[in-house]
């Protein structure tokens, strides 16, 4: 029986050291290489996936070498689609498809709470109160524990609608 489970680990072990690594080209290299000179992170939070600053982004992980992130606290699945029918679930599959392909181009990592985009909400006070304050805000925490930012950006301070400014007053309590 002992033998069988160090043999089953054996082959484990080997099957999980033998993956293939994600090979990088020349100028991912040149970047990873710049970037071990360089400590720092920024996390940009907001509400929406159309809230964020690519070019922000972009900014601070190609030119200053800093590690970036993008929590957006919702997927974008309440909000209008002017170039389909998709709506609900199928947009926010969309907009999250979307926000992974910017990542890709700007270099930051994306992050996501469980927040649903339920529609236009005029007060941060109704907005919290259907997404669920306490679970929202343990999702911020966790991001921000998780990536460990050296500075926050927020959007939206005390203007705009509910959602903006929940994702402002969220990213107040949390930093």
């Amino acid at each position: 029986m002992t033998k069988r489970i160090f043999l089953l680990l054996l082959i484990s072990v080997e099957v999980i050291l033998c993956q293939p690594s994600e090979s990088l080209n020349s100028s991912e290299i040149k970047i990873a290489l710049e970037k071990l000179n360089t400590l720092g992170s920024v996390l940009y939070i907001a509400a929406h996936p159309d809230d964020e600053n690519t070019s922000f982004l972009s900014y601070f992980n190609y030119a200053k070498h800093l590690r970036t992130g993008y929590l957006s606290l919702t997927r974008g699945d309440g909000g209008q689609n002017l170039i389909g029918d998709e709506q609900g679930d199928l947009l926010g599959v969309i907009r999250t498809q979307e926000l992974l392909q910017a990542r890709s181009i700007d270099g930051a990592e994306q992050f996501f709470t469980r927040a649903v985009d339920f529609g236009y909400s005029k007060t941060p006070e109704e907005t919290l109160r259907k997404w669920g304050k306490e679970e929202i805000l343990s999702d911020v925490v966790w991001v921000i524990r998780k990536f460990k930012p050296d500075v926050i950006v927020t959007r939206f301070p005390t203007n705009g609608v509910g959602y903006a400014r929940s994702s402002y007053s969220l990213s107040i309590t949390c930093g």
